[in-house]
């Protein structure tokens, strides 16, 4: 597969979160600031410890699943909404017009109310052959504001290695 020439930029990039009802309810995030971060990915999705005898390493070895760490920003205008649609507020607290959200964490897993985040880059339009689509399906959200001219508001989400299935790179 060849490597595109067109780079990817912040307005190439969609962020979409889903619940798990049997129609899932979906928000496209209007108003981010193309600043995605995820951190914590490696082969396998495991912690790794090193051990050494007398400062030289002997071994390596995976040792539990590791979370992978979420971050964005919005604008407060997206978050907080002007009353006429559901607010990316209302989904991460599942209130109003997602009060009835179903967690994607089936619920032996836990209590915790999670949601999928799904990034989609475009590349049809730059000559790939597909978008390119990173889902996580398992992701609980803390939010943090800040006044400033927008207002913003700082989402930080933890994907949780669950099952087999929950990241996807396609």
């Amino acid at each position: 597969m060849a490597n595109p020439s067109s780079p990817m930029i912040p307005r190439d990039g969609v962020l979409v979160i889903k619940d798990n009802t049997g129609t899932p309810k979906t928000l496209t995030i209007a108003y981010d600031g193309g600043d995605l971060q995820v951190s914590n990915l490696n082969q396998g999705h495991k912690t790794r410890q090193v051990f050494k005898s007398r400062g030289a390493t002997y071994s390596v070895r995976d040792v539990e699943a590791q979370e992978i760490g979420i971050q964005f920003t919005a604008d407060a205008v997206s978050f907080l909404g002007d009353g006429s649609t559901a607010t990316l507020y209302e989904a991460l607290m599942k209130l109003g017009a997602w009060s009835t959200a179903v967690s994607t964490l089936p619920s032996p897993a836990g209590d915790t109310y999670c949601l999928t985040l799904q990034f989609t880059v475009e590349r049809t339009n730059f000559g790939g052959s597909a978008d390119n689509v990173e889902t996580f399906k398992y992701v609980y959200f803390d939010v943090d504001f800040a006044e400033g001219v927008p207002g913003k508001f700082t989402i930080k989400g933890t994907a949780v290695n669950y099952s087999t299935d929950f990241i996807a790179h396609t």
